[in-house]
């Protein structure tokens, strides 16, 4: 009864389970719903603390405060949404399940269409938030490049002297990172993070990234958390400059990281997740724990969760 209670279900007399009126019986809506707003809680820390940064000129926090914003910002994203969603918030991380088997590919537009949306109403919360502040920091001109451009505050640009394929090897690369830092965090026959510990672990793994490899290009290694916010700025007053800079840099986080997701993921499947030995426990007969296929819930399982 108390866990029923905890779920927001509650008992009338006779015993009968009754649900709040407005509760939602379709999955595919509730998962839609958390992942949505999982990726726009993520989104809208992260891009507040890079807004905070470039607007406050230094004076409000570096270069680590935007890593510890989009870190932390995962961390409360996997709490807003882990159990129902599994709290992907990165279309590299969605890609790379189907492709392992761990979700449906059916579900797959859903995780897609509701993080672009998590993350463009994210970067349009903070625009609203820091309009004043990003207005008088540009005095009114929103450019892309320049000393006082303020198109970065919301999608990532490449540093000057990259090249479009070094880029794209950044990118994939990171993302790697990432994928092969979550599967071994969630190996339960390795040495997984503690229970309860998952989002701040996920966190910690975040904020290694951006602070070994965020420098070259702003460690987007997530299309969503680019494309959605750089769709905005366009609409927003910066134009079609956010996808001519960067000598037309915008398709770079589009297509390296689902690359970089699976590779990473491969990688640690094929050298360390298949050559777990035999577990010596006997689950019936001729049988043994390993010879036994478990279907995966993808929405609990915590490789699902990242940036």
């Amino acid at each position: 009864m108390k866990d029923l209670a905890e779920a927001g279900v509650s008992l009338r007399k006779g015993g009968k389970v009754t649900r709040p009126k407005v509760w939602i019986k379709s999955e595919l809506v509730r998962v839609g719903l958390a992942e949505c707003l999982c990726t726009y809680v993520m989104m809208a820390f992260g891009l507040g603390s890079v807004a905070q940064v470039v607007t406050g000129q230094g004076a409000f926090g570096q270069y680590l405060s935007i890593n510890l914003g989009f870190a932390l910002g995962v961390a409360m994203g996997i709490h807003v949404g882990g159990n129902v969603s599994g709290a992907h918030m990165n279309a590299a991380v969605s890609f790379t399940m189907c492709t392992f088997g761990r979700l449906a590919w059916k579900m797959l537009p859903v995780y897609l269409f509701a993080q672009l949306v998590g993350s463009f109403v994210a970067a349009g919360t903070i625009y609203a938030v820091y309009y004043e502040a990003i207005h008088d920091y540009c005095g009114g001109n929103l450019t892309v490049t320049g000393d006082r451009a303020t198109a970065g505050i919301f999608a990532t640009y490449p540093a000057p002297y990259l090249s479009l394929m070094a880029g794209f090897i950044d990118q994939v690369f990171g993302t790697a990172m990432l994928l092969l830092g979550l599967m071994a965090l969630s190996d339960q026959r390795n040495k997984p993070a503690a229970a309860g510990s998952e989002p701040a672990a996920v966190g910690l793994l975040v904020l290694l990234i951006g602070i070994s490899l965020g420098s070259n290009s702003g460690y987007a290694i997530n299309p969503n958390r680019d494309i959605g916010p750089r769709v905005f700025t366009a609409i927003a007053g910066w134009g079609a400059d956010v996808f001519r800079a960067g000598r037309g840099w915008w398709w770079v986080p589009l297509i390296a990281p689902p690359i970089g997701g699976v590779l990473g993921a491969g990688l640690y499947k094929a050298l360390v997740e298949l050559h777990h030995p035999p577990l010596p426990l006997p689950l019936g007969e001729g049988l043994f724990e390993e010879d036994v296929v478990q279907e995966e819930n993808p929405k609990n399982n915590f490789a699902d969760a990242c940036v």
